[in-house]
């Protein structure tokens, strides 16, 4: 299936949108995660790592 397909699919969100609801959710899980194995980093320690893994200001 094609970009253009999948995106047609994406049921009237903006492409902006789901942006930002997948960073979201990756920072939400990954701290789930890092959390089920014992590490103590909060969401918003977790979201400056994935700013500086993915140069994002």
């Amino acid at each position: 299936m094609t970009q253009t397909k999948q995106t047609k699919k994406n049921f009237g969100i903006s492409p902006e949108h789901l942006a930002e609801l997948h960073r979201a959710t990756l920072i939400a899980s990954t701290g789930a995660s890092t959390r089920l194995a014992g590490s103590k980093l909060s969401d918003k320690e977790v979201e400056r790592v994935v700013n500086t893994v993915f140069a994002q200001k």
